[in-house]
């Protein structure tokens, strides 16, 4: 497969230990001249997977918070096109070749793409992940923070895919933890300091601080249809319904201290 020139498309890719997973998303980039690593200091093996591959190039940064570090990453590239992975997100073959389409032929400003969700190697079914864009002209896009995650403002007309990409992430339970501790203060700071006429009703939801966790309990097992796939979809809606609990429990302390400081 011919590599695409570093000039008309470059990969964009956040780390932070990414051991278990950053071979498998490298594998499925060597299409690409060149792909930028953002690096947040890790201590485990990425530093060596990313060295392992030619057309990779690493820059470490502190990190501060997803849209700084994309942002950053952003102002190293200096191609026409950027293909935005997160270091869990493994393309297929079907997914390479129309984003090869939509570089030399496409005429949209970025390109959003669903996801299919990989539990123990093996796809879900179905899952709760929602389209995001992935593939965008550097001039027309840039990121900002949005509570725990990070959205990108996109100029102009956004096309989609019809491939996915996989989901994949084979990090360890306790790193999915403490991971999942850090975006639910900043989720819970985000739904109590934004106007209720201003919040999604995901978040007014959650802001109820009861619907949530079974509502995506049930949503996940029986309307996904995640009860067909065994001890899989079981893993996957009990970390789903674990996120809103948490959400859900950072929520009542956060408005109990600000009570007891009123």
């Amino acid at each position: 497969m011919d590599q695409v020139k570093s000039t008309l498309l470059q990969a964009l890719i956040l780390t932070k230990n990414e051991e278990p997973n950053l071979k498998r998303v490298l594998d499925k980039l060597t299409w690409l001249e060149r792909v930028v690593i953002v690096d947040s200091f890790s201590t485990d093996a990425t530093l060596d997977i990313a060295a392992s591959f030619e057309n990779t190039v690493v820059v470490q940064r502190p990190f501060d918070s997803f849209a700084s570090q994309c942002n950053y990453g952003l102002t190293l590239l200096d191609s026409t096109w950027v293909l935005s992975m997160d270091s869990d997100y493994v393309l297929t073959d079907d997914f390479i070749n129309e984003t090869r389409a939509f570089i030399t032929t496409g005429d949209k400003s970025a390109y959003a793409t669903e996801f299919k969700f990989v539990v123990f190697g093996k796809p879900l079914l179905k899952d709760n992940t929602t389209p995001r864009p992935v593939l965008f002209k550097k001039e027309a896009g840039s990121y900002f923070d949005d509570g725990h995650a990070h959205r990108l403002a996109i100029t102009g007309e956004t096309g989609a895919y019809r491939a996915r990409i996989l989901h994949d992430d084979r990090k360890s339970l306790t790193i999915w933890l403490n991971n999942q501790n850090g975006y639910s203060v900043k989720e819970s700071h985000k739904i109590l300091n934004t106007p209720q006429t201003e919040l999604p009703m995901s978040a007014k939801i959650r802001k109820t601080k009861i619907l949530a966790p079974f509502m995506v309990f049930f949503y996940s097992l029986f309307i996904k249809g995640l009860i067909f796939n065994g001890w899989r979809g079981w893993h996957y809606v009990l970390q789903r319904t674990m996120v809103e609990i948490v959400i859900a429990l950072r929520l009542i302390e956060e408005e109990k201290l600000k009570k007891e400081i009123e």
